[in-house]
């Protein structure tokens, strides 16, 4: 009988935690989601065209109210989504590794989101048309992507190039740095600014030693994205560069990742890129100097390089 008492004793008393847990995970539920909401509410670059206090009222019962972690995150997700940037999203820990590999190790650095990240993933491809170096990167993201592009150059000017053309045509765009180090090839000075409303603006320089300064053609077309736009914009205002092709993007939202105590990452789009002492190219894209079809923006190039 004692025996019988003690395992219902046992037995209530693991209800009584098990209630206990539920009422602290509802709470903890609560304050996890305003975390993620007072994110966007503080960080977002611009909420002039979202009612984000209104998408907080819809989605607020929903998380609260999880009846498990996965629906939980899947509430903050869908919250994330209404930003309808093709930037931000909510990472449950499960995918963080995911989003990592995808935009690389740096989970406390500012990015640009790519388009689509798994997109052109790739190396360095080039080859000599007759005096002219050409070469075409596929992404910004692939974190050897700098150093291949730097390498490339160097074969290019060591066989006889007497001019380069940068093919960035379908570039999806990618990481901060990796902009950064592949206008270091080309220039040096502080090329770019990101705008916010929660600080000054930040100023980014091009970083690593000018490698050439041969004349230099820049490919683009409306599918290249997010940093590659940064690198062409940059470049062209730094007179460095003419650009040949299609007007690019204009999606040059800069992303933070904040990492949160559950594990999980919010990827928010805290500002817009610009180039110094110009309007930012989010919503225009990079304008081509000399337009032309995305098919037809090499041949266009040759002959102006040629033309010098």
């Amino acid at each position: 009988m004692t025996s019988e008492l003690s395992r219902r004793h046992l037995l209530i008393a693991c209800l009584l935690c098990l209630l206990a847990s539920g009422a602290v995970a509802q709470g903890n539920y609560a304050e996890r989601f305003e975390r993620a909401w007072s994110l966007v509410a503080e960080r977002y670059w611009s909420l002039e065209e979202i009612d984000w206090q209104a998408v907080g009222e819809e989605y607020r019962d929903d998380a609260v109210g999880a009846a498990s972690e996965d629906e939980f995150y899947d509430v903050l997700e869908r919250m994330y989504e209404e930003l309808d940037d093709d930037h931000s999203v909510f990472v449950p820990p499960e995918r963080v590794a995911e989003i990592r590999e995808e935009y690389g190790d740096l989970p406390c650095l500012p990015v640009l989101a790519q388009s689509d990240p798994n997109a052109n993933i790739g190396r360095v491809s080039f080859r000599l048309i007759g005096q002219v170096g050409y070469l075409k990167v596929p992404d910004l993201a692939s974190p050897w992507i700098a150093a291949d592009t730097r390498d490339v150059v160097g074969t290019l000017v060591s066989a006889g190039a007497d001019s380069l053309i940068l093919d960035l045509r379908g570039n999806p765009g990618g990481r901060l740095v990796e902009m950064m180090q592949l206008a270091g090839i080309f220039t040096r000075g502080f090329l770019w600014r990101v705008v916010t409303r929660w600080s000054l603006p930040i100023p980014y320089p091009a970083i690593g030693a000018v490698e050439t300064e041969l004349p230099l053609a820049i490919l683009t077309d409306g599918r290249v994205n997010s940093a590659a736009e940064g690198l062409a914009g940059a470049l062209q205002q730094a007179q460095r560069a003419v650009i040949v092709g299609e007007p690019t993007a204009g999606n040059v939202e800069a992303v933070l990742p904040f990492c949160l105590r559950d594990g999980s990452q919010a990827w928010i789009a805290t500002g817009v890129l610009a180039p110094i002492g110009a309007p930012t190219w989010e919503g225009e894209g990079v304008k081509p100097d000399i337009p032309a079809d995305a098919d037809e923006a090499l041949e266009a190039a040759l002959r102006y390089l040629r033309g010098m």
